[in-house]
């Protein structure tokens, strides 16, 4: 018995049960929370024009190319979806579509400086690789957060939350650049 009490042993288990206190109380809690949609869109007021800033990718696939586009707003219509439905009409000019023709369009709700996107579960198979993903989701962030007063952006899949989307970690959001 007094093996197993020795002071290297009482150290060790002390060390590690701080690591685990440690562990449990610095985790991303949202991460492993459910995420509710706001359960509305935000909506602009009355038809006007708006310009959007829309990401879409370089020929070479390794950065963006932002392509400015004239719309009218219906009355009701949020900025931040016709946004991404422009998104996924894909580019008039020489850049490269984020996403695949045909996709459909991902659904964005507004909470207070906070946009949560919802992913549709296709995009889940899209087999882009790490480079493809990370065009995909940041092209759609980018594009959200340069329409308004947004600070970040959380996505969803389906509605759930998702630990990522391929290769890409989804558990954090993204922020707009300072």
């Amino acid at each position: 018995m007094r093996k197993y009490l020795s002071i290297a042993n009482v150290i060790g288990a002390a060390i590690l049960i701080l690591g685990l206190v440690t562990y449990i109380a610095v985790r991303n809690p949202r991460s492993l929370s459910v995420v509710n949609s706001p359960g509305r869109q935000v909506q602009d007021v009355g038809p006007h024009e708006v310009k959007l800033r829309l990401y879409f990718a370089k020929p070479d696939g390794k950065a963006f190319l932002v392509e400015k586009r004239q719309v009218l707003l219906n009355e009701g219509e949020s900025v931040y979806q016709r946004a991404l439905d422009e998104l996924v009409k894909g580019p008039k000019s020489s850049g490269e579509p984020i996403v695949p023709a045909g996709a459909k369009t991902p659904t964005v709700y507004v909470s207070g400086d906070t946009a949560y996107v919802d992913l549709p579960a296709e995009y889940l198979k899209l087999g882009y690789g790490t480079t493809g993903e990370t065009i995909l989701i940041y092209g759609i962030a980018n594009t959200i957060l340069d329409q308004g007063p947004l600070e970040e952006v959380w996505f969803t899949v389906a509605g759930k939350p998702a630990a990522t989307l391929g290769h890409l970690s989804l558990e954090q959001p993204i922020r707009r650049r300072k």
